[in-house]
């Protein structure tokens, strides 16, 4: 019997360790470089929220996850009438929110009209929506007076996350403190500036995930930091990893690293509204003066090809165009013309904590002293850097962009569109040129005459130059070795729903 008893309490031991190992593995912690600003899908701009608020709202629609087509969210299936002027959406029969209550015609009706309200900062994705007609409790139907060709790929935009309409109708704005989606994950906590705690959301859809009962976003800014927690055991994978530190991490025991081809353009942001930045000499001047070639080998370590404008390499990309040659006579002339034959002074901002930004920040610095342009780098919160430029406080500033989408609307809007939203990206340079082709290019059918309309854009972007276009860049990141699918997907974001803990 004593021998039974310390089997049996053995066992037990083992029972209970097993148990706790398990509990363990289902916890997933990821750290990322920034934290968010907003949940709420029509007030957000940066990438942080916009990626967060994709693991707890769904859509009724999304891009695939290698890039090349739209499929099913929360509508499984769909029809869009022979005139392009009428969209017919299904929802899943186990469409449900977190609080385990079905997704209704009705939430999705409200959340597309306040997306398209006067507080959405994304209204113009769904002003097109001119009727919203409940067919049945699962079945909604939008109506356009004209055809409207990026419609289904904004429908998979975050800013079109089902939202419940009676909890935000009761609660306003404070649903937003703890949100209830239709999406894998949950918010069980957001520590701002620390971590987005987040609970598997256990009425999900797709059967079997999330995998993991909860996924953490731990929001640290300085990326060696980043690569100290996940080589010690306190994270399970890293954003942003330095390219510096991609071959060490590789060649190092218990983690891999890996380069994901996205959609994003690295450039300079230059303010068209002061000066000297008003002129498109300077401008061009700028963009000649910087090798880019030497930053992708010496600091991308060869991940990444010289821009020749804002829009990434994706759908209706002009090839046609080519980068600013690296030529600093050709920059000094363009200076002397333009009256600043002895250069001119002015400042720019990186993201503090972010290793490559410093080292390419360094190098422009370098670049354009050799041009009589002498800069100031000004390190700048992340968080804090878009609002800084959506402001006008700034001269110059080093960031990026990625598309939430496979159509290339979005980001021309974004950054060569003015007025919209942004403005240019805060540049404020303006082409009437550009606006023309931007809302033609959104009633002209998909195909080659809609691409000649993207390619002519790019090529007036390239040529007065509101930005020194620098690289399209992979993203760089990192997971321990018992960590199976985590990727990062073209339109930069993760879907931890695919992930395992081995």
């Amino acid at each position: 019997m004593i021998r039974f008893h310390s089997l049996l309490k053995i066992g037990i031991a083992v029972a209970c360790a097993l148990n706790v190992a398990q509990a363990a593995a289902s916890q997933f912690r990821l750290g990322i470089a920034k934290d968010l600003l907003t949940l709420d899908p029509i007030a957000s701009s940066d990438n942080p929220s916009i990626w967060t608020q994709l693991l707890i709202y769904d859509q009724l629609v999304k891009p695939s996850a290698d890039g090349t087509k739209i499929e099913p969210g929360l509508s499984d299936k769909w029809e869009i009438s022979p005139d392009g002027k009428t969209y017919t959406f299904h929802l899943r029969e186990n469409a449900k929110f977190s609080d385990g209550k079905p997704v209704t015609a009705d939430d999705v009706i409200f959340s597309l009209k306040r997306a398209a309200g006067e507080k959405s900062g994304w209204a113009r994705f769904f002003k097109p929506i001119t009727g919203y007609e409940k067919v049945d409790d699962r079945t909604i139907k939008l109506s356009l007076d004209a055809p409207f060709t990026p419609m289904l790929n904004n429908l998979a935009l975050f800013s079109a996350s089902i939202l419940p309409a009676a909890q935000l109708e009761q609660k306003g704005d404070e649903f937003f403190n703890a949100p209830i989606g239709s999406g894998p994950f949950s918010l069980k906590a957001w520590q701002k500036g620390q971590r987005v705690s987040l609970d598997k959301n256990p009425n999900y859809w797709q059967e079997g995930k999330p995998a993991v009962d909860q996924a953490t976003l731990e929001i640290i800014g300085d990326d060696n930091a980043r690569i100290l927690k996940l080589k010690a055991s306190e994270l399970d994978a890293a954003m942003d990893i330095p390219f510096n530190q991609v071959a060490m991490l590789k060649n190092g025991p218990n983690i891999k690293t890996a380069v994901a081809k996205v959609f994003r353009t690295d450039l300079v942001q230059l303010n068209t509204s002061k000066k000297p930045f008003d002129d498109i000499r300077v401008r061009q001047a700028l963009n000649y003066a910087i090798n880019k070639q030497t930053i992708i080998q010496g600091v991308l370590k060869g991940n990444g090809e010289p821009a020749s404008s804002s829009l990434p390499i994706m759908a209706h990309h002009n090839t046609d165009i080519k980068p600013y040659a690296f030529d600093p006579a050709k920059a000094k002339q363009l200076l002397a013309e333009a009256g600043l034959a002895d250069g001119f002074k002015a400042t720019l901002l990186i993201p503090s904590g972010d290793v490559t930004s410093r080292q390419v920040g360094l190098v422009i610095q370098n670049a354009l002293s050799k041009i009589g342009v002498t800069i100031q780098v000004q390190t700048i919160e992340s968080g804090s850097q878009f609002t800084t430029t959506k402001a006008g406080n700034y001269e110059m500033s080093l960031t990026y962009t990625t598309s939430d989408t496979i159509d290339p609307d979005q980001l021309i809007g974004f950054t060569a569109v003015n007025p919209e939203r942004a403005n240019a990206l805060h540049t404020n340079w303006k082409s009437e040129r550009v606006n023309a082709l931007y809302a033609e290019e959104r009633k002209t059918p998909e195909g080659a005459e809609r691409g000649r309309m993207f390619k002519e854009i790019e090529a007036i972007v390239n040529k007065e130059a509101p930005f020194i276009f620098l690289y399209h860049q992979g993203v760089p990141y990192a997971y321990r070795s018992n960590i199976e699918g985590f990727r990062v997907l073209p339109t930069s974001n993760y879907r931890l729903e695919e992930v395992r803990v081995k």
